[in-house]
């Protein structure tokens, strides 16, 4: 048994070390400010009249290739402006209602920026397939750290001369969060 609690505590640890990585660089880019490189590109278009904001992001969609999650839908007085989202980028959008005119922001974000949306990307249910696998990534990844600590602890009562080790840093890392929880509620 204790093979397996071990094996299986290494495996989810290399399964996870990845995402928490990816994790980490995006978390110091938004700590410190590190700017994001972005390119932004404007057109005007001709759309068809009369379109509901849904309607109008499912077309652009299939007839421009834009990719992403419609949200930020705002009514303007005469239409609506919206976002379509994904993690390297989004588009703006401005439609006119009554004549269809329409002008399209689309701003690409580079890795950091990329990194960082996947960062605040959130939840199993997304519009897009690749939004929805992220979703399930990031909840696999949940459960496999509540096992590689649970197994971690397991671990650290079996192996006897690693407990004064485990112990320090155990007693380490409760020091440093509830000072880090009691200096952020100050």
């Amino acid at each position: 048994m204790h093979r397996l609690i071990r094996n299986t505590h290494l495996l989810i640890g290399l399964f996870s070390v990845l995402f928490l990585l990816m994790y980490a660089v995006s978390a110091v880019q938004m700590a410190h400010g590190i700017p994001v490189p972005s390119e932004t590109h404007d057109a005007s278009l001709a759309v068809p009249p009369g379109l509901e904001p849904r309607a109008l992001a499912n077309w652009l969609m299939d007839q421009r290739g834009y990719d992403g999650e419609l949200g930020e839908v705002k009514p303007t007085p005469n239409g609506s402006r919206f976002r379509i989202t994904r993690a390297g980028g989004n588009v703006l959008v401005t439609y006119d209602r009554a004549s269809g005119q329409t002008t399209v922001r689309e701003t690409s974000l580079g890795f950091l920026g990329m990194l960082n949306r996947l960062h605040h990307f959130h939840g199993l249910r997304h519009e897009t397939w690749a939004g929805a696998a992220w979703g399930w990534e990031l909840f696999l990844v949940s459960l496999a750290l509540i096992l590689l600590g649970l197994s971690g602890i397991y671990l650290w009562f079996k192996i006897y001369k690693e407990r004064t080790t485990g112990t320090i840093l155990l007693a380490a890392n409760l020091v440093i969060s509830l000072v880090l929880l009691w200096s952020l509620r100050a």
